[in-house]
């Protein structure tokens, strides 16, 4: 495969797990428009900004400001990561950006692939947000997730499991890891920090990422922030969850180079590996019993931190070992 090819792919992959991200965030953000207290929502518009690595809007300074932020702003906050062409982000960025890659691939897509992909575009490039609006604030993002997992259902479907499919994949499940990763992070230092009033719940966080129902069967219907975080970070099952994605990167780098995992091993499979068992690891950092308040949250932070300092090194040597690697060497044979 030409490195031209897989990179098209790789971020063809980002870019619509990216827009499919940011949609989950404003659909929950919207979705409390009409009976969630002010400041709450004023709060949750920081989180998603934050979420997203963008700057969070003005915090307002009492409750009166913050009513006014939630009615006249919410449009334009919205408007920001759905519309703007600007707005490295927002949803018609990212699919105009997922159907440039694809454009390029289109010998190598299935034409149900590029024909889901292309109607999704066209749908979100001539929607009349100001009229979408008005019929329901959450609606529009509800029927771009649709449009997004129709999407994946026909890759699913359509695509041969081979490298063209690995690479697609792979870029999928990067970009998860970084975005649920930093959403996380995000979610525990300022929307739902211990004692803090307003403050997000952690059943949101679940809704958000569409696991409340799998975390009510296995862990009842009170939703804690340690148990939470645990199930989200590390169990294997839940496809939001960190090591779920961890779990389909290290599939797909086995595919793609099954020599990686032999010695000496492709560094994007060793940083996959450390990746791993950083997450294996986090029960026994911290021992429950010694589970202070300061403790875990310099548990958290450090914890994070690292992941989001090891999830880019993922990428950036995913790049230089399948994209930009130097022409007299080339691939590993």
């Amino acid at each position: 495969m030409l490195a031209r090819v897989a990179a098209d792919l790789y971020w063809m992959g980002r870019y619509i797990e990216r827009t499919e991200h940011t949609a989950r965030l404003l659909k929950y953000q919207l979705a409390g428009l009409v009976d969630s207290p002010a400041d709450e929502l004023a709060l949750g518009w920081q989180v998603i900004y934050r979420a997203l690595g963008q700057s969070s809007p003005m915090t307002p300074a009492d409750v009166d400001e913050a009513e006014a932020f939630m009615m006249a702003d919410a449009y334009t906050l919205a408007g920001s990561l759905v519309e703007d062409h600007t707005n490295p982000d927002s949803m018609v960025t990212c699919w105009a950006m997922a159907r440039e890659n694809a454009t390029q691939l289109r010998p190598q897509l299935p034409l149900e692939v590029w024909t889901t992909l292309n109607r999704g575009f066209l749908w979100i490039r001539d929607c009349d947000f100001p009229e979408a609006w008005k019929e329901g604030p959450a609606a529009l993002v509800s029927e771009g997730i649709d449009r997004l997992r129709l999407l994946a259902g026909v890759v699913e479907a359509t695509m041969s499991r081979d490298n063209t499919w690995r690479f697609l994949q792979l870029g999928r499940f990067v970009e998860r890891f970084q975005h649920q990763a930093n959403l996380l992070c995000t979610w525990d230092q300022l929307g739902a920090p211990a004692g803090a009033d307003p403050s997000l719940s952690w059943s949101d966080l679940l809704r958000v990422c569409v696991a409340f129902e799998l975390y009510c069967r296995r862990h009842g219907m009170t939703a804690e922030r340690d148990t939470v975080l645990e199930f989200l970070i590390r169990d294997p099952e839940v496809p939001r969850s960190l090591r779920f994605a961890l779990q389909r990167i290290e599939q797909m780098l086995v595919g793609i180079d099954p020599l990686g995992s032999r010695h000496p091993i492709a560094p994007p499979r060793r940083v996959a590996l450390r990746l791993t068992a950083t997450l294996e690891a986090t029960a026994e950092i911290v021992p429950s019993e010694e589970r202070t308040e300061p403790a875990r949250n310099r548990f958290t932070q450090h914890l994070f931190g690292q992941l989001a300092g090891d999830g880019r090194r993922l990428h950036d040597l995913l790049m230089a070992e399948y994209v930009d690697y130097a022409v007299s060497e080339g691939l590993p044979s």
